[in-house]
């Protein structure tokens, strides 16, 4: 009967640990070449708890689409999109910004032909006469209206790259982060695509992994997770190396462009979104 206890409790310890399974919805088009960094920031946040995770992808859906799915315990577990109140009092959510803020520096993606407007653009008055592109549901969109801008809602992701193309909206503002490794992704079949990046639409907002209510073990495992690897310096690490954030760095080669600032009035007034460790800054001079 001792042999059997010393047995048991030895397999006890050698067995593995079960991990999570995390449901994802799948890349927005063949050309997202931001959807492998966040897997990989959730891949990341587990390895640092010492939990395995499983990943497995549903059909790409539209956000509003994504966050209803969210809501109702269906389809997907977890989805990362910019924040605003009304998702952050309906979902659960993890409040640790994904790119460090880095998703309220927009530039602008444009097809060449417009470079020449856009390096006479200085001002917010200037930018309005012009019809940007922007995704229904973003609370991006919502940002740029309050702003008084002039903004062309799409649904289907894709297709505001196309409009940018052809000249039917101006410009499509995308995150500092997303906007280089989206063109060169599209290269073969949009040549004339370019980023501008002498002007910078800035606003704060921060991306958040969302999740149901009630996920409290998904929450957790999330935020300490992420935390641990913001402490021991592999977070920066991972953003400084991967192919969609590590043009970026250093954050110095920011600083002559210029800055057209606007307010966020759908974010929370009591988050924080000075504190250095969650939030980094371009330093550029206005």
């Amino acid at each position: 009967m001792h042999h059997v206890l010393i047995l048991i409790f030895g397999l006890i310890f050698i067995l593995p640990s079960y991990g999570q399974t995390l449901k994802v919805r799948g890349a927005q088009s063949e050309f997202d070449s931001t959807h492998d960094y966040y897997i990989g920031l959730i891949k990341l946040a587990y390895e640092k708890i010492d939990k395995p995770v499983d990943i497995t992808f549903a059909p790409y859906m539209v956000q509003q689409r994504a966050l209803n799915e969210l809501k109702a315990g269906r389809l997907i577990d977890i989805y990362w999109a910019g924040t605003d109140s009304e998702r952050e009092s309906a979902l659960g959510f993890v409040p640790i910004p994904l790119v460090k803020g880095l998703l309220g520096y927009r530039v602008f993606t444009a097809h060449k032909r417009a470079i020449e407007k856009l390096k006479k653009i200085s001002t917010l008055e200037q930018l309005k006469q012009h019809r940007l592109c922007q995704g229904s549901h973003w609370p991006d969109t919502d940002i740029m209206i309050a702003a008084g801008l002039n903004v062309m809602p799409n649904t289907i992701y894709e297709n505001m790259f196309k409009q940018a193309y052809s000249g039917r909206c101006f410009a499509f503002p995308r995150g500092i982060n997303e906007a280089h490794s989206e063109v060169i992704s599209r290269n073969q079949t949009m040549p004339d695509l370019i980023v501008y990046d002498k002007l910078i639409l800035k606003y704060p907002f921060p991306m958040y992994f969302f999740t149901r209510k009630n996920n409290h073990e998904l929450i957790t495992n999330l935020a300490n997770g992420l935390n641990k690897a913001i402490e021991d310096g592999s977070f920066d690490k991972y953003m400084k190396t991967h192919s969609s954030t590590k043009h970026l760095f250093p954050l110095s080669k920011w600083q002559s462009s210029s800055v057209i600032h606007i307010d966020n009035p759908f974010l929370d007034p009591n988050r924080n979104i000075t504190d250095p460790k969650y939030w980094v800054s371009l330093g550029i001079k206005n």
